[in-house]
Parts: structure tokens; sequence; C-alpha cells
């Protein structure tokens, strides 16, 4: 704007003073013509009294180099003497304008250039008494001619000229400039400035809180965005066209294992190839949803492309941690497996019993034996069934159970006494220590955990072993302890005993009976209760349990 701005009056200087050097020039070169004029019409009159008086003598007389030319024109047009030329050579001066002019008004007078000389000449002519006439002239240079006598002195003009315009152009434009450059545009009207630019520092103003509402609006977007995608559980990647990360939350990076992907291209990050191919369709245009395993995590990614206009702008990948689920389709289906196995068993026992009790030939006392096996396998069934239904009833959130106060100590008290007989019958001695426990719970639930751990205790226990209930309150919590110095679990064993249908020992666990779904009512038990279950054992040594509610 400076350079434009310094151009435009530089060239409107320069413009300016040449007009004026060419139009003083104008001016006084025809002033100087008209004073050239009048001093020959001076010198006219002073001659043609002279001629009047004496005729050609006084002509005769006068020095060359004081008057111009000096003609002396007869009525007929001939010349009768002229100061620089021979009279009788000379043409007839009939023709010519100023004498034309002097024989009819008393004067007249012309101006006649000369091409090949550059020069104009100036002529005056007066009437005589005898009817003659009397003619003074003189030459005056052309323009052109003056302008290149005065070349040196009009060169100078000119550079001076042109220096006081580029300055006059340098500091005028700085000047009017300065005001526009030194405007805040976050705040134009705190600056003074010029009237003509005050409707452009009011839109400007104008739009600067137009563009702050606008900034705010989107920042308050961008915080809503971002604490919206922060707390999703899901995690969320939006790519560019190239693949470039331009959004993310803090679950993408918690789900895919990573620490940073903040400007980072998706194809360079260390993550399972299928993703990024996922990604790529999406990019292509097409949506996909799959479940990807990542580590010990299973996820279940949609990968979206981002439609503006027409054009694919990027891509959105949202990340679904489906472990859980997984798993517990997993469990579902090795539950389903569990049951069909373990109901199968029961049912082959007593449909085999029974074709052999409905032959002919099978003798009374094996009947008789064959009964007791299909009630054996139908106790056994029933009891089957009926941990199925308690795992179902705490699995089922919904089902809502009373609770109320009890006391620990009476109800492992009343466990004791039910299985006094089963451990006599071992050759397991079961001991009962502690003292009044008071907690809130459902008696049921919580009776089921103490016979179920004990039971356990006793059934995986040696001839001549020791099972010892312990309750107590500890650190204010009512504490359940079962210890044994049993036949103990592994360490690899330890971590699945409370999984369903799990067994440790599945040969022992076929001839001390039982539906293999007992612990795990004592874990969903305890978890219904909001408790803690630890667990310490040892091969050949025993095992002890402790539960804290």
């Amino acid at each position: 704007m400076t350079g434009k701005i310094f151009k435009n009056i530089f060239l409107g200087c320069i413009s300016v003073l040449t007009a004026t050097i060419l139009i003083i020039f104008g001016v006084m070169y025809n002033f100087h013509g008209k004073e050239i004029m009048n001093e020959l019409h001076s010198e006219l009159n002073s001659i043609s009294c002279g001629v009047e008086l004496n005729g050609i003598d006084y002509l005769n007389s006068l020095e060359k180099s004081e008057r111009g030319r000096i003609t002396w024109i007869n009525n007929d047009g001939t010349v009768k003497f002229d100061s620089d030329a021979t009279a009788d050579k000379m043409e007839n001066h009939l023709n010519r304008e100023e004498f034309k002019e002097a024989l009819q008004n008393g004067t007249g007078e012309s101006i006649r250039t000369s091409d090949t000389l550059s020069e104009k000449t100036m002529y005056c002519a007066k009437l005589l008494s005898d009817g003659s006439v009397i003619r003074v002239s003189t030459n005056q240079y052309t323009v052109w001619i003056l302008l290149l006598n005065m070349f040196q002195p009009l060169a100078i003009v000119i550079i001076i000229a042109l220096v006081l315009s580029y300055s006059i152009a340098f500091f005028a434009s700085k000047k009017i400039v300065m005001p526009i450059n030194e405007l805040a545009l976050e705040n134009v009207e705190a600056v003074s400035t010029y009237e003509e630019i005050e409707p452009l520092v009011h839109r400007i103003s104008h739009q600067n809180r137009v563009i702050r509402e606008q900034i705010k609006e989107l920042k308050r977007t961008q915080a809503e965005f971002n604490t919206i995608t922060s707390n999703m559980k899901e995690g969320l990647i939006i790519v560019d066209t190239q693949g470039k990360i331009l959004s993310y939350n803090k679950s993408a990076v918690k789900l895919l294992n990573i620490t940073s992907i903040k400007d980072k291209n998706l194809r360079d990050l260390n993550i399972d190839k299928q993703f990024t191919d996922d990604i790529t369709l999406a990019l292509d245009g097409i949506h996909t949803n799959e479940v990807i395993k990542f580590g010990d995590r299973y996820l279940n990614i949609y990968c979206n492309p981002v439609d503006v206009d027409g054009k694919i702008k990027g891509a959105v990948a949202v990340l679904l941690d489906v472990t859980e689920k997984h798993q517990r389709d997993m469990l579902r289906r090795e539950f389903s497996a569990n049951v069909s196995h373990e109901l199968k068993t029961p049912l082959t026992a007593i449909l085999a019993s029974a074709e052999i009790i409905e032959a002919e030939s099978t003798p009374q006392e094996t009947s008789v034996h064959f009964a007791g096996n299909i009630k054996k396998e139908t106790n056994r069934l029933i009891t089957l069934v009926n941990d199925i239904i308690k795992l179902s009833n705490l699995d089922d959130k919904s089902v809502l159970m009373e609770t109320e106060d009890v006391d620990l100590y009476e109800l492992a008290k009343n466990v004791k006494d039910t299985l006094t007989p089963i451990a006599n019958n071992c050759k397991v001695k079961l001991e009962l220590y502690g003292e009044k426990t008071m907690l809130s719970g459902v008696p049921t639930i919580l009776t089921e955990i103490i016979y179920n751990l004990a039971d356990n205790a006793i059934k995986y226990n040696r001839e001549n072993g020791k099972v010892t209930i312990t309750v107590a309150p500890v650190n204010g919590k009512a504490t359940l302890m079962v210890d044994d110095n049993g036949i103990g679990i592994s360490k690899n064993d330890q971590s699945r005993i409370f999984e369903r249908f799990y067994r440790v020992d599945k040969s022992h666990s076929k001839e001390v009976g039982g539906t293999g779904l007992g612990l795990s009512i004592v874990k969903h038990g305890i978890e219904h209760h909001k408790g803690k279950i630890k667990l310490e054992s040892e091969i050949n040594k025993g095992t002890k349990i402790t539960v804290i509610f």
C-alpha cells in the first residue's frame, strides 16, 4: 500500500511540476513576444518620423546594430530601401500581410516562422504620408530552440523537481500510511485516524466482535466436545485423508495400549494391521465393523468415512471394549458345554439302569440295586439344577433379595452341625471357633458360602484330617476363615478354582461327588455382599480361605 501511494504521489508531483514549468514557460514566451512587438512599434514610430523629415538619408545614417531590419516599401510593393539586403534585388512585397494591412489601416503587423532556420520573424509596418510603407522586423527563437539553449539550467530544474517530488512522495506516503499501520486490529477504535477511513474502522471493529463471538462459540463447542469425548468409555480417533490423527480421546490411547498418538500417522503406530486396513477402507468410503484382539483385550471397531459434499475428508474410528462380553460368551459356551456334560452323565446312568430294570429276566436284587442308582443320579441332577438356579439368581442383578441383620457365627454353627456327620464319615475333624459377629446380609446366601467352603475342605481332605471354621470381627469387619490340612491346591489351579465346573482333581471329584459349582456360588455370593476373598494353599499342606465382609 505504501508503494502504491508513493508512486501515485510521485507521479502527481512530477505531473504538477512539469505542467507548471510548461505553463510558466509558455506564458513567459508569449509575454516576451508581446514585449518585442511593442518595442518594434515604438521603434517604428521613431523611424517613421525620421524618414518623414529626412527621407532615405535618415535611414542611411542609422547604425545596423541599433535597430532591427528596416525596409522601406513603395506603395506598388517594390522595395525602396532595406538595411540588410540590396533593395533592387528583393522581391515585390505587395502581398505581404503586414504591408497590405498598413495600406488599409495605417499600421500592420505579422509573424512568420522559418522552417529552415527554426526562427520566427516579427514584422511591424506603418503607412507614411507619401503613401509608402516603412517596416521594421526582428527575429525571435522558437520554443524548441529556446529549450535547447536552456538545456543545462532546465536539466538542473528537472533534477531538483525529481528530488523534491521523490522526497515529498516518500514522506507523504509514510505519513499517510502511518496511522493505518498503527491500527491495532484487536481494538481499532482505540487509535485516532483519518475521517475518510472511519467507516472501514467501524466495519473492522464490527467484524472483530463477530469473530470474537465465533471464536468464543468454537472454544465452547470444542470444550464440550473434549469433555464428552474424554469421558467416553469408548475410544475415538479422527484421521484425515492421509491417515494423520487429528483428534483422539484418552480411552483410545488406553484401549490401544500406546503412550501418545498426537500428530502421528495411524500407519506409523505399532498396532494391529487389521485396524489400519479398516481405516484405509473407511477412507475409500467403505464402512467396517470388526472385533479385533489387542493383547488381552477384544475391541469392536467401527470405522466410518467422513463425507463432506460428496468428498471423503477423513475417517472416524470408534473403539468399544468388548472383552467382558467376549469372556461372558466364552463362559456361556463353556457353561453350556459343561451343563450338557454334567446332565448327560447321570441321565445316561439313569437310562441304563431303567433299561436293566425293564428287562424281564432281571433279578429282584439287581433291580433294587439299579433303582438305587437311579435315585442317586436323580438326586445328583436335582443338586445340579439347584446349584444352577442359585448361580442364576446371583447373576441376575434384577432379582431383589431381602437383607437382614444376621449373626455369622450362628450361621456357621448351624453349618457345622449339618456337616459334622459327613466329616465323621470322612474321618475328618470339624471344629468351630469365634464369637458373635453381626452383619447385614442374605442369610441363605451367607449359609451357602459357609457350607460350600467347609464342605470342600472336608471332601478334599485326608483321613484323620482337620477343618477349622473361625468367625470373628477383625478391624470392625465380619471375617470368616475356613482352614484345613488337606491335599492343597497347586499355584496353577488357584486362579481357576472359582470358575464354574472347574475341578482341580477330576478323578478325586468323581469319588466325592459334587457339581463343580460350589466355589463359583461362593464367589458370586461374596460379590453380592461386596466382600473380598483370599486364598492361601500349598500342595499336601492344606488350604486357608479368608472372607472379609
